[in-house]
């Protein structure tokens, strides 16, 4: 009896989680039972723990956790080792946002989660106008990491770090499901934005798979905080031009 409850209360948890990722949407993966299984497995076998992604101090040592630190230029490591933000950034004011404990897709909220049409705009808006500002340097794509939706990439004419092969150029992108995105940042970077309140780390960065600087930044409440993610994403495309 005891083991017929404990495989049904499983079944239950199983069913329960489904639900709960399948609510956040598409992105990542397939959207179905095989999609959620394989985040349980990447959840069991390889991703960081939820808490892991906002620990201080898990850039100090990037030759343990960086994916092509060993290939990388001296100037190549530095770059990742310094700050392209242009100025530091503010600390959020509020309660501290959290992503979904899921690893793929990562996501701060669900797809049916209200959003305000004044600071969808304005996001979006300064968002897409990155595309020109940087037009020299970067194009347009299919999110190679979400499957699906706008991304923004290096050129294959420009110089890429072997630290960012994983991440196949992909800069950025913003989820339309909540308007949380993912940046790939330079180390400091990444530190600043985690320590600041702005987001925190993908639980697959420092794998194989990912960018170690590869970075959910959290939705914006106001159109004054699209201000600061914008600057974020500018860090990382300037962090990602620099070869």
């Amino acid at each position: 009896m005891g083991s017929t409850l404990s495989s049904k209360q499983k079944d239950t948890g199983l069913r329960e989680g489904y639900r709960q990722w399948k609510a956040m949407g598409e992105g990542g993966t397939a959207h179905n039972w095989a999609g959620y299984m394989s985040q349980l497995s990447a959840e069991k076998t390889m991703a960081f723990d939820v808490d892991d992604t906002i620990k201080p101090g898990f850039y100090d040592k990037p030759e343990k956790l960086a994916t092509g630190w060993r290939k990388a230029t001296e100037e190549q490591r530095a770059n990742a080792r310094k700050s392209f933000l242009k100025e530091p950034l503010p600390v959020r004011p509020g309660p501290r946002a959290r992503a979904k404990p899921f690893v793929y897709p990562q996501r701060e909220r669900n797809a049916d989660h209200p959003q305000d049409p004044a600071v969808k705009q304005a996001y979006m808006d300064a968002f897409n106008n990155l595309g020109q500002v940087y037009a020299e340097w970067t194009e347009w794509g299919i999110s190679a990491l979400e499957k699906h939706g706008q991304a923004l990439f290096t050129k294959r004419s420009i110089p890429l770090t072997p630290l960012a092969r994983p991440t196949s150029r992909e800069i950025c992108h913003i989820h339309g499901t909540d308007l949380s995105g993912h940046v790939t940042l330079s180390f400091k970077d990444a530190e600043e934005v985690i320590s600041k309140g702005w987001g925190e780390r993908h639980r697959l960065a420092g794998t194989d798979w990912i960018h170690l600087g590869y970075t959910l930044l959290y939705v914006p409440n106001t159109v004054e905080e699209t201000d600061t993610l914008i600057k974020i994403y500018q860090a990382g495309i300037d962090y990602m031009k620099s070869g």
